[in-house]
């Protein structure tokens, strides 16, 4: 993992260079590429909510299309939150960023997001109150973990700022998060239909399905409790 993370880092910024260097159509175009798929790779590694997003979705039905525009919202969030972070000036990021790229505050409001969004989907699910057409907690939390600034956003946009080349380093960051939806967006789509295929499965055992689909939902909402709980006191 460090080894890919070494590279992910050296190939970026190989890449912003050439980017800054001109902007001819083929080196635009390379460097899109190898950024989505650099976005891809990156978002394989541990992090970026895909935790959360299947716990959410294993513990409720849903659509696919929910499954995807939650993965959107967080990646959006993700990289956003990195790139206003450091447009916004390098005051705020002495005073945010805390070492390879973090940023403690938005990560403890993060956590503390997560971790009330999870005991009011235990308190739901310990109520039985079930709102299969409301989605509006899924992206709610989809938001609230990607506000944790991406790393390798981070040192991409801080490069590009040293550098003069704001406009490379947007156009970096934005192909990379092609790549991080892609990947996200395939935990949460899978969580959903492994779902969806499990209770079809259970569909002449009406008893046993209503219990089982109690069960999921109390683990998936702990489980999202329990995550934003270790990284609130894991910092």
């Amino acid at each position: 993992m460090l080894e890919l993370q070494r590279w992910l880092y050296g190939e970026a910024g190989s890449q912003l260079k050439a980017l800054a260097g001109g902007m001819e159509l083929v080196t635009l175009l390379s460097a899109v590429c190898i950024a989505a798929l650099f976005g891809l790779v990156h978002a394989v590694m541990p992090g970026h909510g895909k935790t959360v997003l299947v716990s959410y979705f294993l513990g409720r039905p849903a659509k696919i299309i929910t499954g995807l525009t939650a993965s959107v919202i967080l990646v959006l969030a993700h990289v956003g939150s990195a790139i206003v972070l450091v447009l916004g000036g390098f005051i705020l990021i002495k005073r945010t960023i805390g070492g390879v790229g973090r940023a403690p505050m938005l990560e403890t409001a993060s956590a503390i997001f997560i971790i009330l969004i999870g005991l009011w989907l235990l308190s739901g699910a310990l109520r039985h109150r079930h709102h299969h057409s409301d989605n509006r907690n899924g992206l709610a939390l989809a938001f609230a973990t990607g506000l944790v600034p991406c790393p390798l956003t981070t040192f991409i946009m801080v490069y590009a700022v040293s550098n003069g080349a704001i406009a490379a380093g947007l156009i970096l960051s934005g192909s990379m998060a092609l790549g991080m939806v892609t990947t996200i967006a395939a935990f949460a789509v899978a969580a959903v239909l492994f779902r969806d295929r499990f209770f079809h499965f259970l569909a002449l055992t009406t008893g046993v399905r209503e219990r089982v689909g109690q069960a999921m939902e109390l683990i998936g909402a702990t489980a999202i409790f329990g995550f934003g709980l270790w990284l609130l006191l894991g910092r």
